[in-house]
């Protein structure tokens, strides 16, 4: 199964070139300002790729995945399967979805750390294989220019219970890349850097 993993576009997709692949998995924030008509203009693009499955789960700046039911999502999204909060089984391989990340500023999906982030992890199904959360877990590849790792401690320690084969995130443009940590590979698929330029390209696993 070839899985193409991207996240924090920020509605700069004409910038992109999508490798063909089984599965494409998008970690959150396709928009920048959070604008209805962004997530329509993403979704025309993901109209135009081959793979058989689209998973998107929502970022920080999608404030149109915030203010909507799941069903007017899925309305809007007709181009993909959304999940939040949720998983779905493709060939065997269980998926799983999540927009929430520590507090950052003002912006959508924020929780304070502790158990408000806990919780939701413990959602997270002990047979997930391919875990997409928007912000990465504590420690790993979480790094902001600044030197200080920003992600989630609660969700580095649900980790242990799960054991995903993979873990595809974004949220954390500096950081971006590939990590294989305790038989779990870790990618941080931000697109856009810091100054939001579009510079990195989709990374292509083969799970």
């Amino acid at each position: 199964m070839r899985i193409v993993c991207i996240s924090d576009t920020h509605g700069q997709t004409s910038a992109l070139q999508i490798p063909d692949g089984d599965i494409l998995i998008v970690a959150g924030d396709v928009c920048l300002s959070g604008s209805s008509f962004e997530l329509e203009l993403f979704n025309d693009f993901l109209g135009l790729l081959p793979h058989t499955h689209k998973l998107v789960i929502a970022g920080n700046h999608d404030w149109p995945f915030f203010f909507q039911t799941q069903e007017e999502i899925r309305a809007l999204l007709n181009n993909a399967i959304y999940l939040e909060d949720s998983g779905i089984e493709i060939n065997g391989v269980n998926f799983y979805g999540s927009p929430w990340q520590p507090d950052f500023h003002n912006w959508a999906y924020n929780l304070p750390r502790g158990e408000a982030l806990a919780q939701m992890w413990e959602m997270i199904p002990d047979d997930t294989d391919v875990l997409v959360t928007h912000g990465p877990p504590y420690g790993i590849l979480d790094r902001v220019y600044s030197g200080d790792h920003v992600g989630c401690e609660d969700l580095l320690a649900v980790l242990p219970r799960v054991m995903p084969k993979l873990h595809v995130f974004g949220h954390i443009h500096e950081d971006y890349g590939v990590l294989k940590q305790n038989n779990t590979v870790f990618v941080n698929a931000a697109i856009c850097d810091g100054q939001y330029r579009p510079v990195n390209d989709p990374i292509v696993i083969d799970l």
